[in-house]
This record gives structure tokens, sequence and C-alpha cells, in this order.
């Protein structure tokens, strides 16, 4: 405790200690001077003595200066010190001060430090203070001398301003130089015109005449300008106000304010619109500004409203006219008319599409109207490659990859227009099921593009069908139908499935074979029959016979009663072609044997359907070739006679007549016996004449 009173005391002598008293300006006279001036400048203030005293201009020191007492200094510009507006400071034993004003140093020529007035016209009288105004001198304003000058003391001239005068500076010219004043002298503006002559909140308009120096305000039919910038003393550039309305432009300077002589005129401005978009008949609300001069005029890209009503300085309504278009909105008014800088949109539309079908990448020309603005256009739902929006009723869109069957659409911000017709993509099968059947059968085909379907085939015979929908058609089997692809044929083409549909045709087809004689003597005509039924349930076609003759007979001839036989080989091929229900075919064959013993003819009979029974589809018959019937007469002594013949000659008997006139054959008993190749008969003979024959039997 004891140590920290100790500290606070030694603080509390610190800050009693005595200090020294700094030097204060408090004013000085005059505010300007020169280093050739003779008269002193007088500084006032305090704690100027004693000590050493230091004065400086601009930096300077006039080693001259000298206190007359603690609240006054006497002192002089010292040579050196550089013109121009800086405190005086002041230093009593090294404590300075600055002055709070500045004191100017001037040169030895001439000084203006003020005029009165600063506003006038010529022959307005004008006193100028300053300094050095040594005679001769000459007066100018704004570079226009004044005639009549006179300079009643080295720190005043009167002076009339000269005719003509313009708002600049005044410049004083003696022996000694010449100075220019910092201030303008200010003549009344005159206002002698403007461009534009017309335009809106937001134009830059160029305002010329004269004596614009000084400008404090530009007004339009009495509103301020947004901004205004005075380029020369003859113009100015200003930005029309919002809210303005035709009127005169003031300028307000100095020395008085100007009108001009001419009205700016204001045009009506559009700002927007609501909604931005509707079909014919519905309301439009417009802002913007300058609606109320006279009666305006409303148009939808071009086509006229009706009188709009609601009419205020920045606002009407308008109903949307017959023969509107995408496009932009204007108001007329008696000061001009004002564009929308963005369109209206009404509800597009689609009148034709062309062509109608195509392969991706193609252009589609699509034809309405209200397509400016256009943001989508889709093909059955998938965009369009590419969109070109030729005007405000053609649109060029390529058709997109994949492209399906159904309506273009055509998407702007006024709405969706949707073809009425459709774009046909090229049809396509995926499946087909069942994959096999009758006619009468349904089939249910699944692929892509079915609609517009024209046609269903089955190879090639038309079908009866149903579109269910762009994937899924039924059809039904047609009559007659063969196995086959199915194809469809659409507005874009035809699609033909990869396998075939196959049709369960069954034909039950029957053979018989018979030959004419059998046996047959060598080198006689042997005749075959063939004859091919079709014993259903359905007409078959394709039917072919294939006959197979024996290897030691000649063929001498062949028909058909239907098709054709090529007989230039063994077997013999006959295309029957189609066999309806219950029909036949008959085929013959003539041919001559060769050589003696048995022969075999087989024929087979095949069709393009199944033959549920095949066991009645192939048939051989035999036929026996017999020798020439030659009958053989040996005598064996003392009185007999052997007949004998070959024994093949089964089918022969022996007879007799006698005497040879007898109409009637008799056979011969008793039968023959066989005696190893040979059929023989052993007769008397009597003396009585006989006649002997083969006879062949029925």
């Amino acid at each position: 405790m004891k140590k920290t009173l100790a500290v606070c005391a030694l603080a509390v002598l610190w800050s009693t200690a005595p200090l020294l008293a700094a030097p204060s300006i408090s004013s000085f006279t005059p505010a300007f001077g020169s280093a050739s001036d003779p008269s002193y400048i007088f500084i006032n203030g305090n704690g100027f003595s004693p000590g050493t005293l230091v004065v400086r201009f601009n930096g300077v020191q006039d080693p001259g200066a000298f206190a007359t007492a603690g609240t006054l200094i006497q002192a002089r510009v010292p040579a050196g010190a550089t013109n121009g507006a800086n405190p005086i400071f002041v230093s009593v034993n090294g404590a300075g001060v600055l002055s709070s004003q500045d004191f100017t140093v001037i040169g030895p020529g001439p000084y203006i430090s003020d005029f009165s007035p600063i506003t006038g016209s010529g022959n307005t009288p004008v006193t100028i203070n300053g300094a050095h105004f040594t005679t001769p001198l000459a007066v100018y304003f704004n570079g226009l001398l004044a005639p009549g000058a006179n300079a009643p003391a080295l720190t005043q001239i009167t002076v009339n301003a000269p005719s003509g005068v313009t708002t600049g500076p005044i410049t004083v010219q003696t022996t000694l130089g010449y100075y220019t004043s910092a201030t303008n002298f200010y003549v009344p503006p005159i206002v002698t015109g403007f461009s534009p002559a017309a335009g809106r909140s937001g134009t830059n308009v160029i305002i010329t005449g004269t004596n614009f120096l000084g400008t404090s305000a530009v007004r339009f039919n009495g509103l301020d300008a947004t901004s205004f910038n005075v380029l020369s003393n003859r113009a100015i550039s200003a930005v029309v106000p919002v809210g303005v309305t035709t009127g005169t432009l003031r300028i307000i300077a100095p020395a008085a304010s100007a009108l001009s002589s001419s009205n700016f005129v204001v045009q009506p401005t559009i700002t927007g619109f609501a909604p931005i978009f509707g079909p014919v008949g519905s309301g439009v609300t417009i802002t913007g500004a300058n609606f109320n001069v006279g009666t305006p005029v409303v148009k939808f890209s071009g086509a006229q409203a009706g009188t709009p009503t609601g009419v205020t300085f920045g606002q009407l309504s308008a109903i949307v006219p017959a023969g509107a278009t995408n496009g932009p909105v204007t108001v007329t008014t008696t000061d001009g008319i004002a564009t929308s800088a963005s369109n209206f949109f009404l509800p597009p539309t689609i009148s034709t599409i062309a062509p109608s079908n195509s392969a991706p990448g193609t252009r589609v020309s699509i034809k309405g109207n209200n397509y400016i603005g256009t943001t989508a256009v889709t093909f059955n739902g998938t965009p369009a490659a590419a969109v070109v929006v030729t005007n405000n009723t053609s649109i060029g869109a390529l058709v997109p990859p994949g492209v399906t069957s159904g309506p273009i659409r055509v998407t702007t911000p006024g709405g969706t227009a949707t073809s009425a017709a459709n774009f046909f993509g090229a049809p396509v099968i995926i499946s087909f099921n069942p994959t096999h059947g009758l006619p009468g059968n349904n089939v249910s085909l699944t692929g892509q593009n079915f609609l517009g379907t024209g046609a269903v085939r089955f190879n090639g015979s038309n079908a009866t069908f149903t579109l269910l929908n762009n994937t899924t058609l039924n059809a039904t089997v047609p009559n007659n139908a063969l196995t086959g692809t199915i194809s469809v044929t659409a507005p874009a083409g035809t699609a033909t499935s990869a396998q075939s549909f196959a049709l369960d045709y069954t034909a039950n087809l029957s053979l018989t074979v018979s030959d004419d004689p059998d046996p047959v003597v060598v080198g006689d005509p042997l005749l075959y029959t063939i004859t091919v039924v079709n014993n259903g349930p359905y007409a078959t076609p394709g039917v072919f016979l294939t006959n197979t003759l024996p290897a030691t007979v000649n063929l001498l001839a062949a028909s058909t009663s239907q098709g054709a036989l090529n007989t230039n080989a063994n077997p013999v091929i006959g295309d029957l072609g189609q066999l309806e229900v219950g029909a036949s075919a008959s085929v013959t064959f003539e041919v001559v044997p060769q050589a003696v013993g048995s022969i075999a003819n087989t024929a087979q009979v095949t069709a393009q359907y199944p033959d549920p029974v095949l066991a009645n589809n192939t048939v051989t018959i035999g036929t026996l070739v017999q020798p020439l019937p030659l009958l053989s007469v040996r005598f064996v002594p003392p009185n007999q006679v052997i007949l004998a013949w070959a024994s093949t000659l089964t089918n022969y008997a022996l007879e007799f007549k006698s005497p040879i006139t007898s109409a009637a054959w008799s056979a011969v008993l008793p039968p023959p016996v066989n005696e190893g190749n040979e059929n023989q008969v052993t007769e008397t003979n009597n003396l009585s004449p006989r006649y002997y024959r083969l006879h062949r039997r029925p």
C-alpha cells in the first residue's frame, strides 16, 4: 500500500510541472503580398516574445521579421519565396505554429484578389481589387478588351464590362506582366438550340448557346436533368430525367437563367407490359411514360388495338386485336412512337409440316404463326436436333435421331402448338407373337412407328389388322398365307420382320400307281398311271412328284394333268403346283421294257406343307416282263409231238382247232408240264391235222 501511494504522488508531481507556451496566430493583414512590396505584413496573435522569433512564407524565412509586442509581428515577404497560397509559419524559442488561413505570395506584377459584382453584362461597372495595378494597364473580360479601365490606386481598378462580354475570367495586364482571376465574371446565359429535338427519359441532349460556365442546373420542363456536364461555355450535355413531359429547356447559371425558344418533345416510353403473352381478346396493361398526350394508339406487332383505356402518364390498357402476331408493342402519341424492347407473345399455331416423314438429320419445314421466341421443337416428345426460326411463320427443324411417329410440337412463351397431322418415323418390327399359326389366328406385332400403317402382309398376302398404338398392332393371318416374313407398311416406309411367320398347314396326300399290262411282253408298251390325291384339310402348294423308272425300260412318252414334268433324267420330276382339297393330279409314263424279268417303278409325292400320313406318299409297283410268246413244236418218234413255250408265260394257254376253218379254239388237255424253263404238252400224232396257238388269258 505504501509503495502504491508513492507512485501516485510522483505522477502528480510530473503532471503539474511547468510547460513552455507556444505562440498562436489569430489573423494577419494583408492576405497577399510580394517580396517587392515595401509595406509590412502585420501578424496578430500571442506568445511572440520574448525569445527567438522565426517567420516563414512558403517555407522561406524573413530575416527582418520582429515582434513589436507579444501580440504583434511585422514582417515582409522574403526574396525567394515561391508564388502560391500557404499558411504563415511562426516559431518562438523553437515552438512553432501555422496560421489557420493561407497567405498568398504574389509576384511583382498585377494580382487580382477579387472583383465585384461577379455577374453582369455589357457596360456593367466592375471594381477589381488586388495589387500592383500600375499604369498603363489593360483589362480583359474572357479575352475581350474593356475600354476605359482606370486604377485610382495600386490596389483597385474600376472598369465597365465590354459590349459582347461572355462568361469567363478577368485578366489585368501592366508593364510588369498580367494576372487572370481564378473565378469567372458571369454573363446571363443564352440558349440557341438543342439536339435531338425529341427523346425520352435517358436521352442525352446537347444544348448549345453561350455563357454556360458555372451552370448549376438544367431543367426539362421544370424537372432537373438526371445529370449534366458543361462541355464548354457554349455547350452542355444533359440526360433527360424520368417523368419529364414536353416543354422548354432551362439553363440556370450564376448570372441568370435562360429558356429555350422551342420545346423539347418527350416521346412516349414503354418500360414493360403484363402479361407478356396471351390470345387475341386478352387484356394487356402497358407501363411507361408520356402516354397521356392526345389519344394514344396501341399496336401489337403492327395490328392496331381498339381505343386504350385507363390512360395515365405512365400506364394504359389495351385488348390484343385480331391479326396480332408475336412482336413488339408500340404506343403512338402526338409526340412520337414508343416500341417495347421485348415481344408480346400469342399462342403459336401449326398449319403444315413438310415432309411428313424423313430420316434423322433431314430438315422439316413447319409453317404456322407466332414462332418468334420459340424455345423448343419436339418430334413426338423428342427434341429436334436443331431449330432455326426463319421468321414468325416458319421454322426449320432437323429430325432427331430415334424419332418416333407422332405430332410435332412448337413451344414459345405464348404456349405450345401441336400439329394436327403426325410426323412419321420409319417403321420397325421388333417381334411378333405367336411365331406360327393358321389363317384366322391373331398375331400381335411390337415395334416402333406403327402410326399411319396402311398395310400388314404375311409373305405378301394382305392381312386385316387393328392399330393399337405407335408400338403395337394386331393382325389376322390371311387365307392362303404362306410361311414367310411379315411386313408393315407405314407412311415412312416398309418394315420387314427378321424372322418368318410359319404357317401350320397340313396336307394328307395319297399316291396310287398302276401298271398296264402286267405282265408285259418284252418290247411291248407298258403304261404307268400315277394318281396324287389331296385328302385335306388344306389346299397345298408346291406338290412335287418324284418317279424313278426301272433301269431296263425306255421312256416313250410322259404326260401330266397339271403342272410340268422334267423327263431329262431319271428320276423324272413333276412340279404339279397347288392341289386343292379333294382334287387329284394324274401322271402317266409309257415305257418299253428291254429285258425279261421283274421290274419296279417307285413314285414319291411331297408338298410344301407337312403331311401327317407319310405311309401313302411313296408307292413302288412291280411288273413282270415276259419273253416273246413263241410256241415251239418238236417231233418225237414214232408219232408224238412236243409243244413247248417259256414257263414265264404263265398267263398264256395252249389252244388248238381242227380243221383250220373251224371258228372255235379249244384248250389242249391235259395241262402243260413244267420242264426246266419250259411248259410242255405232248400230243399223239393221229394223222388228223391240228392248228395250235398260245393265247394270253385276260
